[in-house]
């Protein structure tokens, strides 16, 4: 049914609501950085530098907004703060560190990738500033769901394109099949309406399609780079389904923000190619 959800098998079309491209429209005409950016708490450039040290290992703040005359002039960090007053420590905004509050989220997270923050302007002023923790908001997780959640479908699609509804499970070890009737029994018990092929795990769609090599030349992956991709969208999958664990827990930034790229790109050229298919005569 999650296949069907997508496509149709008799008429071949994409069904409203479920195409990569109405996802990005989304999260980048209606969801922006307004909905997950936190306002800038800021200092006087006059107070102590130890005092606002302290303040800020108790808050766990690693950055904190500096004010003049109630308009945030600069910022400093924690760990440059010694003796004195706050103001020989700030560091004036620039166009590399700021955003505006309609940046939609979807480009955050490359441009979180040079630092772990970054400030948002609102009307002329900044006012308020986004962490990389705050990809952890439900907001951004729902849209990094919904990217993923695409992938497996699309993974399905090519699947069903090479080896028919069947013929997938004598590319995968017995074992592995048992394991996903059993997940089929059982979700048929609860009157799920889902495939055998969907009740697969991401590793076993992975040990399929990387030994398909017209898959692996239409979309330029060699086998370790397709089998790597697959373990990485696995561990962000995994860690988005557990609303308790960071989406970045077991990944570094820059690989998470990688991976994600190339799921994106994988869906845009897979939704390309399915078109293509659509108009062969």
């Amino acid at each position: 049914m999650g296949l069907e959800l997508w496509y149709s098998n008799i008429t071949g079309i994409t069904r409203k609501g479920t195409t990569f491209s109405e996802l990005q429209d989304i999260f980048i005409n209606n969801i922006t950085t307004k909905f997950i950016c936190e306002p800038l708490a800021c200092c006087e450039s006059h107070d102590s530098a130890q005092e606002v040290k302290n303040l800020m290992k108790e808050r766990d703040f690693d950055v904190l907004g500096v004010k003049k005359a109630n308009n945030p002039i600069g910022y400093i960090l924690r760990h440059d703060l010694e003796n004195g007053s706050v103001e020989k420590y700030i560091q004036p905004f620039d166009t590399n560190n700021i955003i505006s509050d309609s940046t939609p989220i979807v480009e955050l997270l490359n441009l979180l990738s040079n630092q772990g923050y970054i400030f948002v302007l609102n009307k002329n002023q900044i006012s308020g500033i986004v962490a990389k923790a705050d990809i952890n908001k439900p907001i951004v997780r729902i849209y990094l769901f919904g990217i993923i959640s695409l992938f497996e479908l699309h993974l399905n699609y090519w699947i069903i394109k090479y080896y028919g509804t069947s013929d997938w499970q004598n590319q995968i070890a017995k074992d592995r099949v048992k394991t996903a009737l059993g997940h089929y029994k059982e979700r048929q018990d609860q009157n799920l309406d889902l495939t055998l092929l969907e009740c697969l795990q991401l590793c076993d769609k992975r040990d399929i399609l990387k030994q398909t090599d017209e898959f692996l030349i239409l979309f330029n992956y060699s086998k370790t780079k397709f089998k790597d991709l697959l373990k990485d969208v696995e561990k962000v999958r995994n860690d988005i389904a557990h609303s308790h664990s960071s989406v970045i827990a077991n990944l570094s930034w820059d690989s998470f923000t990688s991976t994600i790229d190339s799921v994106k790109a994988f869906l845009a050229q897979s939704e390309q190619e399915k078109i293509n298919k659509a108009h062969l005569p």
